[in-house]
C-alpha cells in the first residue's frame, strides 16, 4: 500500500475515532397518542385496596396509549406485592397487548433477565415523570422504583431528585434500566429545561 494512502487511511481514523458521541435529543411535551377501541382492562391490581394512580401513556413509542395502574413499592407485609404484568398492558388498534411478550413473570425471570436491568417485580410507577425523543420513539422514563434501585435520591433539607432512567425494552416488552452516559444526559436536560434541580429551589 502507498504510504501516502496509508497515511490517509491513519488520519480517517482518527477523526472517527476522534469524533463525539451524537447528543440526546429530547422534547418536554408528550406527543398525542390514541386510545385503543376497546374498554380499559381489569388488571390484576386490588384497586380498593391499593388505592393506584391510572396512568395512560405511550410507553412504548407506537402511537397508542398504554395503561398502567402505579402502585406503591411495598415496603412491609400489610402491602401487596405485584409484578409488572398486573399492572400494565400495551395499546395497539383493536385492544390491549400484554407485557413481557405475553411471557408469564417468572418464565421472564428464568430466562435470566436480572431484575436489576429489566425490573418484572414490585415495580412502583406512581411518581414518574416522562421525557420524550425528538424524534418518535419511546419515552424517557424517570424515577421508575424497583427496591434497591431508587427513583429518587436524597439531596439534603428534604429536597428529592430523580436518580434513574428506563426506556422501554421492545424485544423483552418491559422497562430496560438506561446506561449511565444516556441517564446523565436525560437528567441533565430534564433539570435545565423543565424542573429545577434542589439547589435553584427557592
Amino acid at each position: 500500500m502507498p504510504f501516502a494512502a496509508f497515511g490517509l487511511m491513519l488520519s480517517l481514523a482518527a477523526r472517527v475515532q476522534a469524533a463525539p458521541q451524537s447528543a440526546v435529543n429530547l422534547r418536554p411535551d408528550p406527543p398525542q397518542c390514541r386510545m385503543p377501541k376497546a374498554k380499559l382492562p381489569k388488571l390484576g391490581v386490588d384497586v380498593d385496596y391499593d388505592r393506584p394512580t391510572e396512568i395512560k401513556a405511550d410507553f412504548n413509542g407506537d402511537g397508542w396509549c398504554d395503561y398502567a395502574l402505579g402502585v406503591p413499592y411495598p415496603i412491609n407485609s400489610q402491602m401487596n406485592v405485584y409484578d409488572l404484568s398486573q399492572m400494565m398492558v400495551l395499546g395497539q388498534p383493536a385492544g390491549w397487548k400484554p407485557v413481557f411478550n405475553g411471557k408469564k413473570a417468572y418464565e421472564f425471570m428464568d430466562n435470566g433477565h436480572a431484575q436489576e436491568t429489566w425490573p418484572a417485580l414490585r415495580v412502583d410507577l406512581t411518581d414518574i415523570r416522562l421525557v420524550f425523543p425528538a424524534q418518535q420513539g419511546a419515552p424517557f422514563v424517570l424515577g421508575l422504583f424497583a427496591g434497591d434501585d431508587a427513583g429518587k435520591r436524597d439531596m439534603g433539607n428534604g429536597c428529592y431528585q430523580y436518580n434513574t432512567v428506563y426506556r422501554w425494552d421492545d424485544a423483552l416488552g418491559t422497562f430496560k434500566k438506561s446506561d449511565a452516559v444516556t441517564r446523565d444526559a436525560v437528567l441533565r436536560y430534564f433539570y435545565s429545561a423543565m424542573e429545577k434541580p434542589c439547589g435553584a429551589r427557592k
